[in-house]
């Protein structure tokens, strides 16, 4: 997936032939263009396309004029943000056969060499790294096969964009029911109230013989005994287990 870009600035058309640049003017040492200043600088640059090799001023005009062409161009732009190395590029077009140095702010980045005279060379220059704030690029040219000056097609610095990471949506967590205490529990118990006991009479002891021996219950005599034997007008007589005969 290839990098999307944005271009910061750009001077000029490309294929044009700098014909769109302005004429008026004369030769000059060093020349500096401000980006931003310019009212129209895709179809009318108000700066020299002509680069010449310093010292060597070009033919005049009639009227004794030179054309208007500078030794050294200076671009002045400034940055908003931050860029690393190779996430600015300068797209650079021109017409001839010398070779041009591209500066910046005064470092030395590289060198283009013109493939001829009435042809394009084209160049795209990875930039060093760069912080937010005011830069200068500066292109000179030196002596080649040429006449020692070439036409200036375009200039135009792209700078990659930064593509934000999709941000994950945070699920809403259900907050967990903290765990019920042993007293908690017991709270929750539903309280149980007189009429909810069972009032269901306890099974008296039957008086039928347990066996074909004729033996009864012994446990309920015994507690029969006892519980007459308490009476305050009767004697406490002891019980006897014996044998009944049918």
């Amino acid at each position: 997936m290839s990098e999307q870009t944005e271009t910061l600035w750009q001077i000029g058309q490309p294929g044009k032939g700098s014909q769109e640049f302005i004429q008026v003017g004369d030769w000059q040492k060093e020349f500096i263009y401000v980006v931003g200043s310019d009212q129209d600088p895709i179809n009318q640059p108000q700066m020299p396309s002509l680069l010449v090799v310093p010292g060597r001023k070009t033919k005049p005009r009639s009227k004794g004029k030179q054309l208007f062409s500078t030794d050294k161009l200076n671009i002045q732009f400034t940055l908003t943000q931050n860029y690393s190395v190779g996430e600015l590029t300068l797209f650079y077009n021109f017409f001839g056969s010398e070779v041009d140095t591209l500066l910046v702010d005064g470092e030395p980045v590289t060198e283009i060499v013109g493939v001829g005279s009435g042809k394009p060379t084209k160049s795209q220059i990875p930039l060093p790294a760069l912080n937010a704030g005011q830069h200068t690029l500066s292109l000179t040219t030196a002596g080649g096969s040429g006449n020692g000056s070439h036409r200036i097609d375009y200039l135009k610095l792209e700078a990659v964009v930064a593509t934000q990471q999709p941000q994950t949506p945070q699920t809403s967590q259900t907050p967990q029911t903290p765990k019920e205490t042993q007293e908690t529990m017991v709270e929750k118990k539903t309280e149980t109230t007189p009429s909810e006991v069972s009032s269901t009479p306890e099974k008296k002891k039957s008086y039928v013989p347990t066996s074909q021996t004729g033996l009864q219950d012994y446990s309920y005599w015994t507690a029969y005994a006892n519980k007459h034997a308490k009476a305050p007008d009767q004697r406490r007589r002891p019980f006897r287990r014996g044998r009944i005969w049918a």
